[in-house]
């Protein structure tokens, strides 16, 4: 679907906050970044697994996938009728270890991209070797430890409460 070019400029409201922030207007860099995460989001869409395929992945029954999501040890999104599970929670051999015991913690209302981004992309108070990782690296690699399953918790925790 093409949209008209005034369908993309920014409300009067969120101009007024951004002129107040010292943001220069420019509608085509608005433009460009809403096309970034539409494109972001089909490529997240197309990565993302079914519950069934998800149960495939993890060797469990489908309404073992559809528990856990109940129970918040794994999340999805909707996606005109199906759910989808990002890959970040999973590796090619199964589930990413003790997610499930990080994953209650994750904002329900959370964007997919924003979940995705939050379990794959560096967290400063993640160090291995001088570097800071992702949670995902964390707990694949790192997090054998009750104490180091705690820190990546206390990464998404206060995911949650900046995004509120």
């Amino acid at each position: 679907m093409t949209r008209h070019p005034a369908e993309l400029a920014l409300s009067e409201h969120d101009a007024a906050l951004l002129d107040k922030s010292g943001f220069v207007a420019d509608p085509a860099a608005a433009a460009a970044a809403r096309l970034d995460r539409g494109i972001r989001m089909q490529e997240l869409i197309h990565r993302s697994l079914s519950v069934i395929d998800a149960a495939e992945r993890l060797g469990v029954s489908a309404a073992r996938i559809r528990q856990r999501l109940a129970d918040g040890t794994l999340w999805a999104f909707t996606s005109g009728r199906s759910r989808l599970l990002p890959p970040a929670q999973f590796t090619a051999a199964g589930g990413v270890r003790h997610l499930e015991k990080v994953m209650p913690r994750v904002a329900k209302d959370l964007h997919p991209l924003s979940l995705q981004a939050l379990l794959t992309q560096p967290q400063p108070s993640l160090i291995v070797d001088g570097r800071p990782v992702s949670i995902t690296a964390w707990l694949t690699g790192c997090a054998s430890t009750a104490r180091a399953i705690n820190q990546a918790a206390d990464v998404v925790t206060a995911a949650a409460w900046a995004s509120t």
